[in-house]
């Protein structure tokens, strides 16, 4: 028993001497030494002699524990998952094509009930313009009729102002109602105020020639003014407005007929040593308006064409007298001015007769007008010796 003991406590110490650098086991690792249990003595055969008593005993053996286990890693921190990816957008639809709407299945409507008017108070765009021109010339004619027959036979008064109201307010009404029920074009509109002032004007000029007294001369100007507006709401009516081409025409034909009156007048005068006389130049506007308004009808020219036959011929003509009013005679200048108008008119018009394009493009609106600034030279100074050059406006209808 004591030897037993003694190899107890050299085994404990043998444990405790085990160097240090060893990794150091937890304390519930820690080698714990087997429990001592006997082994099982052998029997010793009969025939052997007993051993001493201190063989009875069987020195236990240790075994070394097994090899501790490292710990498992930590487990590595849980990452919380990705969103997921934004959904596509879906590509943005076309938009849808434009088809027609279907037509209306109501009653039968007149061309008269279709048509669109201009505005509440007009069935046409000219519809304004017609009105203003004869409230104007009803003014202008009721005075003179008012003063010419002066039915109140009193000296210090008249009734030219009454006749002003009463003509301006009854020939303004007709008008107002004829535009509020028929279409009136704008340019028809503005044919009709040309017309009105070119009949005015010529009225007068012939009623002054033949020293007519003041009734007559009161009737002939009312009579011309009507007729003339009359002339051209009839002959343009049944349609749409007229052509921006025959617009121009007419208004170039009664421009060229001023321009070519007064310049022949002029030279008439200045050979024969007599007074000037203004009677067929005031009514060369009237009589150019009734031969371009013939014109107009066989022919059918462009707004272009119309715009280059007054500009370029008159732009010549001027031309030709600045520079001719420092040169020439004065007759020799009038007669040089007349016939560059003449030829340069003649060349436009071959030229342009050479060069029509039967594929031209229709007008982009029937009521369009075109504002464009040009430059004007006109004689200036005293005598017209200078020359002034200023900024102008061509409107073309």
């Amino acid at each position: 028993m004591r030897a037993t003991v003694v190899l107890l406590c050299l085994a404990s110490a043998v444990a405790t001497a085990q160097p240090s650098q060893a990794p150091a086991a937890p304390p519930e690792q820690l080698l714990t030494p087997p429990p001592m249990t006997a082994a099982p003595r052998e029997e010793p055969p009969p025939s052997q002699a007993p051993s001493r008593p201190e063989d009875e005993f069987i020195t236990p053996t240790f075994h070394s524990a097994p090899a501790a286990e490292p710990p498992p890693p930590p487990r590595a921190a849980s990452t919380p998952p990705s969103p997921p990816p934004p959904p596509r957008a879906a590509p943005a639809p076309s938009p849808p094509e434009w088809t027609p709407p279907p037509r209306a299945t109501g009653p039968a409507e007149s061309p008269a009930e279709r048509a669109l008017r201009y505005s509440r108070y007009s069935a046409g765009a000219g519809g304004p313009t017609l009105v203003l021109t004869e409230g104007l010339a009803g003014l202008v004619t009721g005075a003179m009729l008012g003063s010419a027959f002066d039915i109140a036979r009193d000296v210090r008064s008249s009734d030219g102002y009454t006749g002003a109201i009463v003509g301006g307010l009854a020939l303004g009404t007709v008008a107002t109602l004829y535009q509020y029920f028929v279409p009136v074009g704008r340019r028809e509109g503005m044919l009709a105020a040309g017309a009105a002032t070119a009949g005015l004007m010529a009225s007068l000029t012939l009623a002054n020639s033949r020293n007519l007294n003041d009734k007559d001369r009161a009737m002939l100007a009312f009579a011309s003014t009507q007729v003339s507006i009359l002339s051209v709401l009839v002959l343009t009516s049944g349609g749409g407005d007229v052509s921006a081409g025959d617009a121009g025409l007419v208004g170039s034909m009664s421009l060229y007929g001023f321009v070519f009156a007064g310049l022949i007048e002029y030279i008439h005068a200045k050979q024969t040593q007599q007074r000037y006389d203004y009677v067929p130049v005031l009514m060369a506007p009237a009589a150019g308006m009734a031969l371009g308004g013939l014109l107009a009808i066989p022919l059918e020219l462009s707004s272009s064409s119309a715009f280059e036959l007054t500009l370029y011929p008159l732009g010549a003509g001027l031309t030709a007298l600045l520079l001719g009013a420092r040169l020439a005679d004065e007759v020799v200048v009038a007669k040089t001015v007349l016939g560059t108008v003449a030829g340069t008119y003649f060349l436009i018009a071959v030229a342009n007769a050479l060069t029509h394009d039967p594929n031209e493009p229709q007008e982009r609106s029937a009521s369009t007008v075109q504002a464009v600034p040009v430059p004007v030279v006109l004689a200036a100074g005293r005598h017209n010796t200078g020359l002034a050059v200023g900024p102008g406006l061509s409107i073309q209808f």
